[in-house]
This record gives C-alpha cells, sequence and structure tokens, in this order.
C-alpha cells in the first residue's frame, strides 16, 4: 500500500539522513479521543478503557500516513504550510490499515469479539476524514533521547520524495540526504495545481541556483 508521511523540512532531512521514522506515543497524538470511539457515559467502562488505553501505551506506538499527497490542508496543517517534505513508501498491506471515520461515538460493544479490537485502533472521528490515515502499530522498543524510532527497509519501502510547494530545499540537499537511496527514489518538487484545488508535480523541476 502506498502511504506518506508529512513532515517540516529540517524533520524530514533528518529521517531521510538517519533512515528511519519517529513513532508517535498514544499521549503525544493530537486527538484526545484516540482509543476511545465508543460512548462512554458509564463511568465503569470509562476508566476500563481508558485504563487499557494506558496500558497499550506503554507497549506500542503508531506511525501515521495519508493516502494521498496531493491535498493542500495536510500539506498546511502538517508539513509547515507547505515548506516541508512529503515521504512516499511502500508498506506490505499486512501490516497497515486505513483508519475508518465515523460521525458519532459507537455503542460499546455488548459482547467484544476480535472485530471490535480493530474498530477501537482504528475509528477517528469523521472531521479528521480529510487527513486519509493510513496507521501502522509499531512496537515501543529501544529509546533514544526519550523518543522511539522505526528505520526504513522492506517494512517501510522508501519510493518517493516530493518537496513542497514552498518548500526552499534544492534538489541536491535531498539526493546528499538520500544516499545511497537516491538512485531508487523519485524526487520532485510540487506546486498548487491550476485547474484544481490539489498540489501536483511542477513539470520546471526543482528552482536553480541564482549566479
Amino acid at each position: 500500500m502506498r502511504a506518506y508521511k508529512f513532515l517540516d523540512s529540517n524533520f524530514g532531512l533528518k529521517s531521510l539522513r538517519e533512515k528511519r521514522l519517529k513513532i508517535s506515543t498514544l499521549h503525544d497524538l493530537n486527538d484526545p479521543f484516540e482509543l476511545l470511539p465508543y460512548e462512554l457515559s458509564d463511568r465503569n467502562l470509562r476508566r476500563a478503557l481508558r485504563a487499557t488505553r494506558d496500558e497499550l501505551a506503554t507497549r506500542r506506538g503508531i506511525l501515521c500516513f495519508s493516502a494521498d499527497w496531493k491535498d493542500p490542508v495536510i500539506w498546511a496543517h502538517y508539513s509547515d504550510k507547505h515548506r516541508g517534505l512529503c515521504l512516499g513508501f511502500e508498506i506490505p498491506d499486512e501490516q497497515c490499515r486505513r483508519v475508518k471515520y465515523v460521525p458519532k461515538r459507537l455503542p460499546f460493544p455488548a459482547g467484544p469479539v476480535l472485530g471490535d479490537a480493530e474498530t477501537l485502533l482504528f475509528t477517528k472521528f469523521i472531521n479528521w476524514k480529510y487527513e486519509q490515515e493510513i496507521r501502522v502499530w509499531a512496537a515501543l522498543n529501544s529509546k533514544e533521547d526519550g523518543l522511539y524510532f522505526s528505520y526504513f527497509g522492506e517494512a517501510f519501502r522508501l519510493v518517493k520524495v516530493i518537496a513542497g510547494a514552498r518548500c526552499t530545499l534544492l534538489e541536491n540537499e535531498i539526493a546528499q540526504a538520500l544516499s545511497p537511496l537516491a538512485e531508487n527514489v523519485v524526487v520532485i518538487q510540487a506546486r498548487a495545481g491550476f485547474k484544481e484545488f490539489e498540489i501536483v508535480k511542477d513539470k520546471r523541476g526543482f528552482p536553480k541556483l541564482k549566479n
């Protein structure tokens, strides 16, 4: 499955140099309803589900991607107002899931089954739908300076780098950060589309240095 990660230019280049992505912990995510898709007016259910979430947060984190790189709103929110980078990956289908979006909190299942666990892990409020999120759960293993990472490889095969419409990075800066993967990764410059409200490839390529 093709999935896209949006980053500002500094963290984008850092990820390319180090060949890894930061894993987000549950308590660092920007949605307070993460893993709480159910209606929880019952105090006991609320406590139980929050305890489950807190316990999971000690062991697992999330890598969040988008299914699309052309939405200008995602660039604005997650790539420093179009000044950053978008990294395109091929991820094995069995390792990721698309998030489902719902307009209202779901009724708590009377007799939880396996499918309810997937609902818990991959459901968000419909107002987040523009993100078209693809989610990967990852183990929180070794910590480095308080952070967790997942390295590029077969599980996250980098295939594309897109420089934002306002990105000032030069093509050779990206190529140097990519080394030795540069030959296997497509690098393009983006621009605002002329016909639709979308971000597209700039066929003129990257800006050239002025003499």
